[in-house]
């Protein structure tokens, strides 16, 4: 995923996190305040590769925090000119705790900040058993059989859809536990030309949807880095039944070249001109009540193969890690015990961010104190987790000659065979291009 969108996830999850109270004026239990590891006042430096605003850390993050620990206090330097990572390391800034999505690792790793907190862990009682296996297994697999990081906030990809577009055709809305073949057969009754006006049934959110699939395929091979496009036979049918079966019609291609610029519908099309009937997108409830037309919409489970039934795409959470610079490790795992834990992670979820934890009394809060209640809140955890396969370094550098070729293979344009190698050779480039740079 590209930098930019990962600040535009990082910034919808911080959005969705926990306040302290709840909304209609109702106060959510506070948390007693607990000293963290020492009685000395302590400053914590907080770092992401999220630019989120000074007002919303403070707000979601650094207020419960400090609540908690009266002497800690947590130093927010916020990404941008002159603190990029990059930047603040070559400056010798010391970085106490550090979060970011399932880049995370890779960041960790390549500026030397990786701590496996495996001791920390034991030591501070944090159980492992708590959270979602899939989300530890990949923060191990992916820490050299240490652990880095641990998921506080997560996503997967559902359904989102237009339900004026269903009322206005007579179709039934779409529901959980649909499989794919069923998603197809309903996208082509949506997508039609009516009073002069093209209306499509579906598109999916490509770098999510290649990121999280539900086969857990990567994009290379974590041994060799080289594309496994043309020796892993599934990357064809996930491009078939995302991409192609649904956007297979005259009218769906002309409105991708002559108003698209060659590109899948995306936010665009269901949230303002409301000619996109379903998205496949992150779980993020704030961007579908964002559209200036006011869309009318509710949401579904993603469905599945019917070789796999009930797994959906795999979570993208946001793991939090104590670093190696640190001299207040103690103090960090307090802290990420405190953000994973039960009280703070149900608050969190009443406000409308999925929790890591197993917990199913957790999972039941979601969204309880948010304006998007009412929807089919049950869609989101419908599916088990597909499995967070370990991934190569250079997965994202490959990233765009998969994700560019997803919309030639919407248009039909090119052979798929020779696509598959026009992507083949695309991301093996693009992985020696950057192995020089690194």
């Amino acid at each position: 995923m590209s930098k930019k969108r990962l600040f535009a996830v990082s910034v919808s999850l911080v959005l969705l996190g926990t306040a302290c109270s709840g909304t209609n004026g109702q106060s959510s239990p506070q948390p007693a305040q607990t000293k963290a590891a020492g009685k000395e006042p302590v400053e914590l430096v907080l770092y992401s590769t999220a630019a989120t605003s000074d007002e919303e850390v403070k707000q979601k993050l650094s207020d419960p925090i400090e609540k908690k620990f009266p002497n800690v206090k947590i130093k927010y330097i916020k990404k941008g000119n002159g603190t990029n990572i990059n930047e603040l390391i070559a400056a010798g800034q010391t970085i106490d705790l550090y979060f970011e999505s399932v880049n995370f690792f890779n960041t960790v790793t390549t500026y030397q900040l990786a701590y496996d907190m495996t001791e920390l862990i034991k030591k501070h009682g944090i159980d492992l058993s708590a959270f979602e296996n899939t989300m530890i297994d990949y923060a191990r697999s992916m820490s050299n059989n240490g652990i880095y990081g641990l998921p506080v906030w997560t996503e997967n990809v559902i359904l989102f859809y237009n339900k004026d577009l269903f009322d206005k055709f007579g179709v039934a809305y779409p529901k959980n536990g649909m499989t794919w073949d069923e998603l197809t057969e309903l996208a082509r009754k949506m997508t039609r030309n009516d009073g002069g006006k093209q209306y499509m049934g579906f598109a999916a959110s490509p770098s999510h949807m290649l990121r999280a699939n539900q086969y857990a395929l990567t994009m290379l091979d974590p041994k060799t880095d080289k594309a496994i496009i043309n020796t892993e036979p599934k990357w064809k049918q996930l491009f078939q039944t995302y991409f192609m079966n649904t956007s297979d019609d005259t009218g769906y291609r002309n409105v991708m070249t002559s108003v698209l610029k060659n590109k899948l519908p995306y936010k665009d099309p269901i949230l303002k001109d409301q000619s996109l009937a379903m998205l496949a997108y992150l779980s993020q409830l704030d961007w579908a009540a964002s559209g200036p037309g006011g869309m009318n919409w509710d949401i579904a489970a993603l469905p599945t193969f019917k070789e796999l039934p009930n797994v959906g795409s795999s979570a993208y959470p946001f793991y939090w890690g104590v670093t190696a610079q640190s001299k207040y490790k103690d103090e960090g795992a307090e802290v990420i015990k405190f953000l994973t834990s039960k009280e703070y992670q149900t608050s969190q979820a009443r406000s409308g961010t999925m929790t890591t934890l197993r917990d199913d009394a957790v999972k039941k809060q979601l969204a309880q104190d948010s304006k998007h209640k009412d929807k089919n809140i049950s869609a989101i955890f419908y599916n088990q987790y597909a499995p967070m396969p370990k991934k190569s370094a250079f997965e994202g550098d490959a990233q765009k000659s998969y994700e560019d070729a997803v919309h030639e293979a919407a248009l039909g344009s090119a052979d798929i065979n020779t696509l598959f190698r026009k992507i083949e050779d695309g991301a093996n480039k693009a992985v020696d291009e950057a192995k020089v740079k690194k």
